[in-house]
């Protein structure tokens, strides 16, 4: 089980461990990397590349799941909040069913690597540093606010600056995006650059402006070409592809935007912080200035380092440029400390720095709304919770290095919580991020509706396969269900905006068609914004926040049915949390995503094939029989499928 931190590295880890797997002899070995519904029987033999969250949805649809080596990769990611408990979380299951499993952590300059041995109860962990040859990193400091409207070049080194000299600029730069165009123009444009910025919308900015003062040296070239006409056919028209990379923009296209910078068609990339997670294309130049997460958070010295550490090209280039532009500007300095990182993970943390909140949060009996500052506090009394029914809480606290006096605090606030809630510890495992006094709370609602509204109300509350006629109007009420149940969000008409984006997500519809109907609700809006939003509600929203609410709503849901006598309808709740994640309910479009496709490329596919029930195998036969070059009509979408077959053909 190979665990990634983001969506954005599982095809690139799937393309490795796929050539890996041709060389190690392993071809009768299935790569996974969809979480899979509890209809689809696990495969005997199966290499799992998924994120925290599809390996949670895999354990919750699969409780026989279990694995013989586990690999983290950024285990630096335990100390990432919510996502950082729900790692450690899968990390523990996935331990405690097979104790003989070999546990692999990998992450960058980890100061002390026996925080792992602590935080998992590990006996024998064995430290090795990588012996590969790195790339030397120049840092260069640009200074724009000369009056002289010069740029003023310095080289930073442990001893000091050091002047390289002055170039004319001949303009005032006052904002950091005209400061990060001028600046990677001037110095940038010889070999392929990366431009870091702040946010998707300054990342298009400062594309924009790269392409509008930049020679343009591609001209007319077809690949590029070919590129922005498929952005536009996928999504709109207007969707104005220029250069930038950030995390919502299609895996299809994410990748063709890297391959053509590796290449060296593309000059200049500007991007956001997903490079920091580990997407490997490296370049020769690397600009920053006053970098950040989002819009306020600096760079942590680690992820700056990390980011860094992209500038240089091992094999092409002996060193990288990182261009830091009005450092001394900066709202921290994380190039003058070093790049060690200190792991602590994010429960222990809660635990050591918040346990009062961790308390008043156990003997609340009213959760109120849900907010960013107290998911982090509630994943951390969900996991004491859950441990406290199944015996394991007292491992859990000596893990965690809480001490005699809050350890007694937290055991007493602990049992008056679980005093309240009725729900089976297996019930609450299934979301261990979300309160268990909130799902309690939906629990007992969905009790009381049964019991009161009879099945008509039952059958209300139930949500449907994405292709039923009534999957809409279901969808909108368990949203609105799990605003008020588990969010407690006061009533408004979100849910309905939500359930109609996910209802096309759910049915395979294309991304063009959502960003239609948005454009449409949202007359005089610029359409970039639209688009933007658009990505934003379906990776962050539709793909994290409701997979995380249904897989809840369904786990309690069940139960209740169970309980209520309505056997019958738990065993058929659709896998709605797989298909939100993948964004697509057909079998057949499921099992393309599933053998390594984009969801561009299988959404075209699924149309062409009549049988739209067909499982990985038959799927896979169907491919090798297709004359592709006719189907798909397009080199880009025809590579995905070269690049899914090649990883298939080690099977």
């Amino acid at each position: 089980c190979y665990l990634v931190p983001s969506r954005a590295l599982i095809a690139q880890v799937t393309d490795a461990v796929a050539k890996w797997r041709l060389g190690d002899g392993l071809r009768g070995f299935q790569i996974v990397n969809v979480p899979l519904p509890a209809e689809t029987p696990l495969p005997e033999r199966a290499i799992y590349v998924l994120t925290q969250e599809r390996l949670q949805a895999t354990l919750g649809a699969h409780p026989e799941f279990a694995a013989d080596v586990i690999i983290a990769d950024e285990a630096q990611g335990l100390a990432d909040g919510v996502r950082g408990v729900l790692l450690q979380d899968v990390i523990d299951r996935l331990i405690a069913k097979r104790p003989s499993a070999q546990v692999v952590f990998a992450g960058p300059n980890i100061r002390d690597p026996g925080v792992f041995a602590t935080v998992f109860g590990l006996d024998d962990l064995r430290h090795v540093r990588t012996r590969s040859p790195a790339v030397l990193q120049n840092l260069i400091v640009v200074n724009t606010r000369s009056p002289l409207r010069k740029l003023v070049v310095e080289r930073a080194t442990p001893e000091g600056r050091q002047p390289l000299g002055e170039v004319e600029v001949g303009r005032s730069l006052p904002s950091v995006k005209e400061r990060l165009i001028r600046v990677a123009e001037r110095f940038g444009r010889s070999k392929p650059s990366i431009v870091y910025a702040n946010r998707p919308s300054d990342a298009e900015q400062v594309a924009l402006g790269l392409a509008e003062v930049s020679p343009d040296d591609a001209g007319e070239d077809p690949r590029i070409a070919e590129l922005v006409a498929q952005v536009k056919m996928a999504h709109h028209d207007r969707y104005d592809l220029a250069r930038f990379h950030y995390g919502r923009i299609p895996a299809l296209f994410r990748r063709g935007v890297e391959a053509a910078f590796a290449d060296g068609d593309i000059k200049f990339l500007v991007t956001t912080s997903t490079l920091i997670q580990g997407v490997n294309f490296p370049a020769a130049n690397l600009f920053v200035c006053n970098p950040k997460r989002g819009q306020t958070e600096p760079l942590a010295p680690s992820e700056f380092w990390n980011l860094a550490g992209r500038a240089g090209r091992l094999g092409r280039e002996f060193q990288g440029n990182v261009f830091l532009i009005d450092y001394d500007e900066w709202d921290s300095r994380p190039a003058d400390q070093g790049n060690e990182i200190d792991v602590q993970s994010a429960l222990a943390r809660t635990l050591s720095g918040n346990m009062s909140a961790v308390v008043d949060c156990a003997l609340e009996a009213n959760p109120q709304r849900e907010t960013d500052a107290a998911v982090d506090v509630e994943a951390a009394l969900s996991r004491l919770l859950n441990d406290l029914g199944s015996g394991r809480i007292g491992t859990t606290l000596d893990r965690c290095g809480v001490a005699q006096s809050d350890r007694e605090r937290i055991l007493a606030a602990l049992e008056v919580a679980r005093g309240r809630i009725k729900l089976p510890t297996p019930v609450l495992g299934k979301s261990p991020t979300v309160s268990p006094v909130r799902q309690q709370r939906l629990a007992d609602y969905l009790e009381a509706e049964v019991s009161g509204g009879g099945r008509k109300r039952l059958e209300e509350l139930l949500p449907r396969h994405p292709r039923d006629p009534l999957a809409y109007r279901n969808l909108c009420e368990v949203f609105r269900v799990c605003h008020e149940q588990l969010m407690s969000l006061p009533p408004s008409r979100v849910h309905l905006r939500m359930a109609a984006i996910a209802g096309k997500w759910l049915r395979g519809q294309p991304v063009l068609a959502i960003i239609d109907e948005n454009v449409t609700r949202s007359p005089g809006q610029a359409i970039a914004s639209v688009i933007r939003n658009t990505l934003k509600d379906i990776e962050e929203d539709i793909r994290f926040r409701y997979f995380r609410l249904t897989i809840c709503y369904l786990a309690v849901f069940g139960h209740v049915l169970a309980t209520t006598g309505n056997e019958e309808y738990a065993r058929n709740l659709p896998a709605l949390p797989s298909y939100l994640e993948v964004g697509a309910s057909d079998p057949t479009m499921v099992s393309f995503v599933g053998l390594g496709l984009s969801r561009v490329v299988a959404r075209v596919l699924t149309e062409r094939a009549a049988d739209k029930d067909m499982d990985e195998a038959r799927a896979l036969a169907w491919l090798r029989s297709q004359d592709l070059d006719a189907v798909l009509g397009s080199g880009l979408m025809r590579a995905d499928v070269d690049r899914a077959l090649a990883n298939a053909g080690a099977a």
